[in-house]
């Protein structure tokens, strides 16, 4: 793994902390979100989300961070937006959308 990650560098794999919204106490993040396949999306330069080659995890254990992983592959572009979209019903975990501007 390469770092530092700021700035977040066009061909290089990254690293970022989340915290997802808990949708049965809106307002407060999710302790130990459970996150399947599928459940996260990447997109380079608008071309279409496709699931992440790295499922998120809860890192560290039980709490309520979750750790995004994205290979040098997936950072390939001048904008990378990550999706997350819980397929559970009903939901456990708020959707969640971030953009990355790359360097």
């Amino acid at each position: 793994m390469s770092a530092p990650y700021n700035p977040p560098k066009s061909g290089e794999d990254f690293q970022i902390r989340i915290a997802l919204q808990d949708m049965a106490t809106p307002g407060s993040f999710k302790a130990n979100p459970t996150i399947a396949a599928g459940d996260f999306k990447v997109d380079i330069d608008g071309a279409g989300f496709n699931n992440l080659t790295t499922t998120p995890s809860v890192s560290p254990a039980s709490g309520i961070a979750v750790l995004l992983t994205l290979s040098a592959a997936e950072m390939t572009g001048g904008v990378i937006s990550i999706q997350g979209i819980d397929q559970t019903s009903p939901k456990e975990w708020a959707d969640f959308f971030m953009s990355i501007p790359t360097t």
